[in-house]
């Protein structure tokens, strides 16, 4: 199964994504109430993870742009931790030398021998999601996990770092929502304890935001608060990211992860690079360039903007090298 490439190589400056995400797995051992993945009853999408001779595919096609890519994320709907490969998978990246890898992880299933493993790895940043400081809170948000199992794995991952002088830095993260706001200091003043600025650590918080209209409308988290400013705005998701999906599939965006209603390409067809300079991406691209965003329907039911203006951020999340 090749990636075949027709166009790129004619484009004098074909647009890079700065950042790629590939969803190497789809599905999750959690249901969280703010995600898709915990609200669907039946999805479109097959569960599993992305075929190896795919991944490596689409690695070794955008290998010529690494220098440009400056984030690469091992996640989008899904928990990489239930990813069989994911650590050939950080390893191989590593050997064609993309930067700034990360995952997103709600760590419950991240045990001695896995977190041993990532850390050898050299993956650059590890995500943490946990969204409360008890047990009723944040198990009512992300039913099917321990908490108690999550924040232990969480601390000892971070003591494996700290011991083994690995270059990994952990960013623990916090989606604001009505039910889990009252444990938010708390929440900050436990983990500024356990974190370490100094090697670039830090602590996001931010409000949860309606993906793309998929889990709740724009009207039930904003209301009143709609900004004719922010609804203008150009996203710059379209001209920044790229995201390919466990079976292949280009979404427009983040919040089109779920079923890629707005299917830009597919890389088992085209050159992920070739499908990033499509018309499709042309044409969204000019529409919110003219201001006209809305008249995507996932666009219009959109809240990742307000979600940004919302974020609060502890620590630099800069390493001292750079």
């Amino acid at each position: 199964m090749q990636v075949k490439s027709k166009n790129f190589t004619k484009i004098m400056q074909p647009l890079v994504p700065k950042r790629l995400q590939i969803e190497t797995y789809f599905g999750c051992n959690a249901k969280c109430s703010m995600c898709y993945m915990g609200v669907s009853t039946s999805f479109k999408r097959k569960i599993g993870m992305m075929e190896w001779s795919l991944f490596k595919n689409i690695v070794d096609a955008l290998e010529p742009f690494n220098d440009k890519i400056v984030m690469t994320d091992l996640f989008a709907l899904g928990e990489p931790m239930l990813d069989s490969l994911l650590f050939n998978r950080i390893n191989y990246l590593k050997k064609k030398s993309f930067k700034n890898i990360a995952i997103s992880t709600n760590a419950d299933l991240l045990n001695e021998q896995k977190r041993r493993t990532l850390l050898d790895t050299g993956i650059e940043t590890v995500i943490f999601s946990i969204d409360g400081t008890t047990s009723e809170i944040h198990e009512s948000i992300r039913k099917g996990v321990s908490f108690r199992r999550v924040r232990a794995n969480c601390e000892k991952t971070i003591e494996s770092r700290d011991k083994g002088n690995y270059p990994t830095r952990f960013v623990v993260r916090f989606i604001r929502q009505e039910c889990n706001k009252k444990e938010e200091k708390g929440f900050i003043r436990f983990w500024k304890s356990k974190i370490d600025p100094d090697k670039g650590d830090m602590i996001i918080i931010y409000d949860v935001n309606t993906m793309g209209g998929s889990v709740f409308s724009k009207q039930k988290l904003i209301g009143s608060r709609i900004s004719k400013k922010i609804e203008s705005m150009p996203c710059r998701q379209i001209f920044e990211r790229l995201i390919i999906l466990n079976n292949g599939l280009v979404p427009m965006c983040c919040e089109d992860t779920p079923e890629a209603i707005y299917m830009m390409g597919n890389v088992k067809d085209s050159h992920p690079i070739d499908i990033f300079n499509s018309e499709k991406f042309r044409q969204a691209r000019e529409l919110h360039l003219k201001h006209f965003r809305n008249k995507y329907d996932i666009c219009r039911e959109c809240t990742v903007e307000y979600s940004d203006m919302s974020k609060i951020t502890i620590g630099t999340g800069n390493k001292p090298n750079g």
